[in-house]
């Protein structure tokens, strides 16, 4: 009887092999034919403002996604948002000299199971999540009251610009989906600085 049953199992791997083959192709060609073009992330606006002691960031961001990018969410792509803040103190004979530095960084994912988008905040690890990708992006497109750097390191008589970047990057995900997009380069976007100078 376990004799009988032996190539009716080989011939079920088989077609289990094959079809996990198959599905393999059909996204890794549906994934590099598909790569999100019109993709991009836009500083808004951004403002440094004192508080107890402490300079904190008000930014806006606008992030766009295409449908590709969107569905490549809820197939399990992690989408990364990185705010990048700098102050740094102007000087006339020498290169300007970074104050401070600091990468304000948050993952957004599909949960299937619960059908849920989850809001990371990797620096501190507070997650949030919400019913619509939409709530879920601009969720991670505004932040408010940011601590960025102790008034202590501004001295009253000097110059300091502020600015702010924001990096968008899909290419976080499961090791199979990495191995499929591993050709492709425009799945991650940078926005231009927003610079302005500190008022003190």
């Amino acid at each position: 009887m376990s004799n009988s049953k032996r190539p009716l199992r080989r011939r079920a791997q088989q077609i289990l092999r094959r079809g996990v083959v198959l599905l393999m192709c059909f996204l890794a060609t549906a994934v590099a034919t598909a790569a999100p073009k019109g993709m991009s992330v836009e500083v808004r606006s951004a403002s440094l403002s004192l508080d107890h002691d402490v300079y904190e960031l008000d930014a806006l961001l606008e992030v766009r996604l295409p449908d590709e990018a969107r569905k490549a969410i809820e197939a399990g792509l992690t989408m990364r948002l990185d705010y990048e803040i700098e102050l740094t103190r102007v000087r006339n004979f020498m290169l300007d000299a970074t104050v401070a530095e600091l990468v304000q960084r948050y993952e957004l994912s599909y949960h299937a199971l619960s059908q849920r988008y989850l809001v990371r905040k990797l620096n501190t690890g507070e997650q949030q999540d919400f019913g619509t990708l939409q709530a879920a992006l601009d969720k991670v497109s505004e932040v408010r009251g940011l601590p960025v750097v102790d008034a202590a390191l501004v001295e009253p008589d000097r110059q300091y610009d502020v600015g702010v970047r924001a990096v968008v990057d899909l290419n976080t995900g499961s090791d199979a989906l990495r191995w499929i997009l591993f050709w492709t380069d425009d799945w991650s976007v940078k926005s231009e600085w927003f610079e302005w100078p500190l008022h003190h």
